[in-house]
């Protein structure tokens, strides 16, 4: 801390003078002129509100205060995606820091076309780290991503329990006529029981009604936008196979229930309630939960007492201790910057300077300036695969393992099957890549499992050229059992003379229309 406030030519003393002076010296604001004998006791760390004084009078953004006292604010993003939910959240995928580094990837040469399926270390290679910022486009468009929960998944068997969407914003007028079908696009929608992604149906005068697709959830009807907002239409799906649960239909979804006007403001205390409600939670559950969160993160300190918890709520003060804020924001689907707001914390005023990577744990870019038109353009794989996905969802680098099972994923693990133009499983249809578990080797096929639980392999064929499908093993033979509509016989190999299990599909990035 003394070394970055030395670079902006500030000392501890100086900082605490413009903190009273901004704040006062009773506002949670004013950082004490002994700050550094209460850190060197170990035990100490500055609350959000003394980060956020130290960021406006240093100028450094918040989020790399954070990081100088050990916080990575990512870390919310990833517990938001491992963390059970039994209800939809929008996660909080702003803040992935555009100045962290990550490994970038160019084109193999010598690859004339593309197959249909193929390893995707086949067509790319690890280049160099670039700058997350470097990579991004400064006038594309901004998506949202849904983790859908367990007991509002309306659209399933289209979406799982667990699955990962990308919600345009900007389609969101692509709400049907009046009385007419229903929706051929699934929308986000946020009610006062929370968010859920489903079709719908227009009744006219401002009305919606959600529909479900094999469950038997309550008929609501929903007036816009004061019961409900369309946050968008969801075109993508990123989702997970190993694990998949069915779906439950809780008794207050089940059952009319009365829609509610949705809140346009609210106290931190009513904020916490409210999300936990949504969320399906007690406070019971959340503590558990939270006690879940210290294990991830090796730290006692994320855990909070039911006790504790309710004090939040009721007395409606922030802990002052910044862990219990992590695990609140991850428990509860909150975003830190709405958790800012409740606080009274002007972020306009936080400083906007990133600070030198040599104060802070960032992956190091081997380039640091912006890509070059000649990297980014041209017929080559990765500009194919950009142009199917625009938005890099750069927070899933840290999630990758949640998804395949395995604490180690490489570039060897992923296929790409978006040319299959015959695909033999309704999840392929319009599929880009997938992520294989090459460990699990053995083919499984269930007479009593429906559509959705049946594993689907990689396999590769003699001739070099791979498949993708459900399979099982009879009688020696690996045989391939296509879903499709057309009428299309099974398949027999010879397992290990014809044919060769790569593994099985874990995940799958496809999309929606």
């Amino acid at each position: 801390m003394q070394a970055v406030l030395d670079s902006k030519k500030l000392s501890l003393y100086q900082v605490s003078q413009q903190s009273a002076k901004l704040y006062g010296r009773s506002s949670p604001f004013f950082l004490p002129h002994n700050l550094y004998y209460d850190l060197r006791a170990g035990s100490f760390t500055p609350s959000i509100h003394q980060i956020s004084a130290l960021s406006r009078i240093s100028g450094y953004r918040v989020a790399d205060w954070l990081r100088v006292f050990d916080f990575d604010l990512e870390d919310i993003t990833r517990l938001q995606v491992l963390l059970p939910s039994k209800r939809t959240i929008v996660l909080d995928t702003s803040l992935t820091d555009p100045n962290d580094g990550t490994l970038w990837f160019a084109n193999r040469s010598g690859s004339v076309s593309v197959p249909s399926i193929a390893p995707l270390a086949r067509l790319l290679k690890v280049a160099t780290t670039q700058r997350i910022r470097s990579l991004l486009d400064p006038g594309g468009r901004r998506f949202l991503y849904a983790k859908i929960g367990t007991e509002d998944t309306l659209a399933f068997p289209d979406l799982l329990p667990g699955s990962l969407v990308r919600v345009n914003p900007e389609m969101v007028d692509r709400i049907p006529r009046e009385n007419s079908p229903v929706s051929d696009r699934m929308f986000l929608v946020e009610h006062n029981e929370g968010f859920c992604c489903c079709r719908i149906r227009n009744l006219g005068d401002g009305v919606i009604a959600l529909l479900d697709n094999e469950l038997r959830y309550a008929q609501v009807e929903l007036h816009c936008p004061q019961e409900a907002r369309l946050r968008g239409t969801v075109d993508f799906e990123f989702r997970r196979l190993s694990g998949a649960k069915e779906p439950e239909v809780p008794k207050n979804l089940g059952r009319r229930w009365k829609p509610q006007i949705l809140p346009s403001d609210e106290t931190f205390g009513l904020l916490l309630r409210r999300t936990r409600r949504r969320k399906g939670l007690s406070v019971r559950d959340a503590a558990r939960m939270s006690g879940t969160i210290a294990e991830l993160l090796n730290d006692d300190r994320y855990a909070a007492s039911p006790s504790s918890l309710s004090d939040y709520e009721l007395s409606n003060t922030a802990p002052r201790d910044f862990h219990k804020i992590v695990s609140l924001c991850s428990m509860y689907g909150l975003h830190f910057g709405a958790v800012m707001e409740r606080l009274r914390i002007d972020t306009g005023q936080a400083g906007t300077e990133a600070m030198p990577d040599h104060y802070l744990s960032r992956l190091q870019p081997a380039v640091t300036t912006m890509i070059s038109d000649r990297d980014i353009t041209g017929p080559g794989f990765v500009e194919q695969l950009l142009e199917k996905c625009p938005d890099i969802p750069f927070f899933l680098r840290r999630c990758l393992g949640h998804f395949s099972d395995s604490a180690h994923v490489s570039l060897e693990d992923f296929f790409w099957v978006g040319a299959d133009e015959a695909p033999l499983h309704p999840y392929l249809a319009d599929a880009l890549v997938v992520l294989v578990n090459r460990r699990r080797k053995a083919p499984l096929h269930f007479l009593s499992k429906p559509l959705w639980q049946q594993p689907i392999y990689v396999v590769l064929k003699r001739d070099g050229s791979y498949l993708a499908a459900c399979c099982g093993v009879e009688n020696g033979a690996l045989v391939v059992y296509p879903y499709t509509q057309n009428f299309r016989r099974n398949e027999e190999y010879r397992l290990h003379r014809d044919v060769e299990v790569v593994g099985q599909i874990v995940a799958i990035a496809r999309r929606l229309s």
